[in-house]
């Protein structure tokens, strides 16, 4: 379960939160929308521990999120940043780079996993030889989304992840994710394709108003 409880925080001036208080129980969804700039982003590195919340205090699994505890509560969290900087090299190589991570090394890279991902996104099986450079946002996008599911965490951060997507791409990452049922989805966007899928949501224009 993450809690967030009586959060309120500003940026250059800005409130972005004033009091929000919500839960999202394990296997649950949440949509976090709003314009650009409204602290979609910030609410989501608010639960990795990246931003402090200037009030309020986050809960995950009943642990209250502090400094010393964060590095193994965001173990818990996989992330799908909207700035596909995702360094360079092969993509291969990339991928096997993240699994080198200390706290990822417990997980076996299998590259037919990998290639079975690629499919499943619509991405051609010579994807892993390619140079990042090579590949447009959308695929960058989608290489990025593979990873993410490779560590295979309790719960998955998506930050705008079908921004760079065309609409039937973009129903084909909804689809996958949503199918996930027992994983718990936090998702950023203002998107309107996510807001058929029903999910609780807040809106970040209105300082964290729930609906």
């Amino acid at each position: 379960m993450i809690k967030l409880e009586n959060i309120s925080h500003s940026l250059n001036g800005k409130q972005l939160f004033d009091r929000l208080s919500v839960e999202v129980p394990a296997g649950g969804r949440l949509l976090v929308s709003g314009e650009s700039g409204s602290g979609k982003t910030t609410l989501l590195r608010m639960l990795l521990g990246f931003v402090r919340p200037d009030q309020g205090k986050i809960f995950i699994d009943g642990e209250e999120l502090r400094l010393d505890n964060v590095w193994r509560l965001r173990r818990k969290m996989a992330y799908v940043s909207q700035e596909m900087q995702i360094g360079r090299g092969q993509v291969e190589s990339f991928i096997r780079e993240v699994f080198r991570f200390r706290h990822n090394r417990h997980i076996e890279y299998q590259k037919e996993q990998v290639l079975s991902l690629l499919n499943d996104f619509q991405l051609s099986n010579d994807t892993i030889g390619k140079d990042l450079e090579e590949l447009s946002g959308g695929e960058l996008q989608r290489v990025a989304i593979i990873v993410t599911l490779l560590l295979d965490r309790p719960v998955y951060l998506l930050d705008e992840v079908t921004s760079a997507l065309d609409q039937p791409l973009k129903k084909l990452i909804i689809k996958y994710f949503t199918s996930l049922s027992d994983k718990t989805l936090i998702v950023s966007s203002h998107d309107g394709i996510w807001h058929e899928q029903g999910f609780p949501t807040i809106n970040t224009g209105n300082n964290g108003s729930s609906s």
